[in-house]
């Protein structure tokens, strides 16, 4: 392509970036896309799950097979130590799990799943509403907006911000690799919801370099869960996203080991107590997460039959256990280990690590 095309493109893009904020990404990507073409025979028009992958520049397999963690993330209040409606311990053990990744694993890319995205047909990957910045580096940059998705809460929560960036390559590989495996997904634009970035917030915001505009430095994209009550297709999920452990990523789920907001209340007249579903649930959970492969993945479809009641009570809806769904299926036949699990009031704060990382498990 002559280089006056090239310079011609870039400052078409720009335009639409400066006077269209709202356009999309993908708006602006086939817009100059099919300027190209008309100038050009020899520029993709796929991405594929392979070595050719736009975002294989992400990859690193010669790193050590990365884990999965689990997270309980409670609400915007479990951004603040010393907030009663918040819950220290899980706040240190989430800190310590932030600075365990960013300063041992060092990956290329994270990836989350998030309790609070549910997709309706089909698993869905997220990309930001609008450009942010065009170019960083030689590739397209976007930092991922946020989602204030919770009610009545201090103006202040409303004021909190998380800096990460997306990337477009590496959402359009997952979906591509998922849609190889015959799992239907799709690239949607979305911002990061609290289920998301409120507990990232104290994993990472708690140990980022002083000075960073970013409290991730590398790729973080959010893939969605889908609405089912169905444990099989999440597993299939978890099983894709394992793929990208060895290639330099970190799968994190992010949901509660107990969520029961419907008897929150009543568990406030328990004078504090947690409710009595409460810590039996956690540790039959724990149970099941330590063992492996088909066993373990059996033992959770029994929590639908044979502990259907102690299940329902520690989760009236589903959404908050399926991310531990996915992070056993991105585990595979690699144990789990408790971090942290606390009960409190009708909810439970487990916190856990699939795989181990070069020999053990995060020590807290």
């Amino acid at each position: 392509m002559h280089p006056q095309t090239s310079l011609l493109i870039v400052v078409l893009v720009a335009i639409f970036a400066l006077f269209i904020p709202k356009f999309s990404f993908f708006q602006l990507k086939l817009f100059s896309t099919a300027i190209v073409r008309n100038n050009s025979t020899i520029m993709p028009t796929t991405t594929t799950p392979t070595s050719s992958s736009p975002a294989s520049y992400l990859f690193d397999s010669t790193k050590s097979k990365t884990p999965v963690f689990f997270l309980s993330h409670g609400g915007p209040t479990f951004m603040y130590p010393d907030d009663a409606r918040g819950e220290p311990g899980a706040y240190r053990a989430v800190s310590k799990v932030g600075k365990y990744i960013r300063d041992t694993i060092k990956p290329q890319f994270v990836i989350v799943v998030s309790a609070h995205w549910e997709g309706s047909n089909a698993i869905e990957i997220g990309i930001p509403e609008s450009v942010k910045q065009l170019f960083e580096g030689g590739n397209e940059t976007l930092e991922n907006e946020l989602i204030y998705d919770f009610y009545n809460f201090p103006d202040y929560m409303y004021q909190e911000k998380f800096h990460t960036r997306n990337s477009i390559e590496l959402a359009e590989d997952i979906r591509n690799r998922l849609k190889g495996q015959g799992v239907n997904a799709k690239t949607t634009n979305r911002g990061l919801d609290h289920g998301v970035w409120v507990p990232f917030k104290v994993a990472f915001s708690t140990s980022k370099p002083e000075g960073s505009y970013w409290d991730i430095d590398v790729p973080l994209i959010q893939v969605s869960l889908k609405k089912t009550e169905d444990f099989d297709i999440h597993r299939r999920l978890g099983e894709v996203l394992s793929q990208y452990r060895e290639l330099g990523g970190v799968v994190v789920c992010s949901g509660m080991s107990v969520h029961n907001l419907r008897e929150l209340g009543k568990a406030l007249s328990f004078d504090g107590e947690a409710l009595p579903y409460v810590a039996p649930f956690n540790s039959l959970l724990t149970k099941i997460l330590k063992k492996t492969g088909e066993e373990r993945f059996n033992e959770l479809e029994s929590l639908k039959t044979e502990h259907n009641t102690l299940l329902r009570q520690a989760h009236p809806t589903i959404e908050h256990f399926m991310p531990i769904v996915v992070a056993a299926g991105a585990a595979n036949d690699e144990p789990a280990r408790e971090l942290y699990n606390s009960a409190k009031l009708s909810l439970g704060w487990g916190v856990y690590q699939f795989g181990e990382y070069e020999g053990g498990f995060l020590k807290l």
